[in-house]
């Protein structure tokens, strides 16, 4: 696990917390908790879907880890910071995260006219993949 997720010292450092991190770590995509479940499952941890979801909104409110939502969907996705701006297809449901993120120079501008102080943001942008597009046009 690298040393940005580590966890504040306000808490303690579980296991359980530390596998829930190394599996988001090792996600390519924002993932569901019950993904996070059954991959910790797999790998013979004796865990509940209670506990993970108790860690998670911890590791979110100490912005460890990202919530979101998308489209569609009406279950959290999780993920850590570095992956929190993605592309959705909305045909097969692919997602691609973005690894150079756009809203930096918006933030700035944002905060320039606005006064508002930014604390955070998400980008989830919805189109259609190269893979969809080449089916539509056979």
């Amino acid at each position: 696990m690298s040393k940005k997720l580590e966890i504040p010292k306000k808490y303690r450092f579980t296991k359980q917390r530390k596998a829930i991190l190394e599996v988001l770590e090792n996600a390519n995509i924002p993932i569901h908790a019950e993904d996070i479940y059954l991959m910790l499952k797999e790998k013979g941890m004796d865990i509940s879907l209670s506990t993970i979801y108790r860690n998670l909104d911890m590791l979110v409110k100490e912005g460890l880890v990202i919530k979101s939502y998308m489209m569609n969907e009406d279950k959290a996705r999780f993920a850590l910071p570095d992956k929190k701006n993605y592309l959705v297809c909305e045909k097969c449901g692919k997602i691609v995260i973005i690894d150079n993120c756009p809203f930096d120079k918006f933030k700035e501008e944002l905060k320039e006219v606005h006064q508002f102080e930014i604390t955070g943001h998400c980008i989830e942008v919805y189109g259609i993949c190269p893979d969809c597009q080449k089916t539509n046009e056979s």
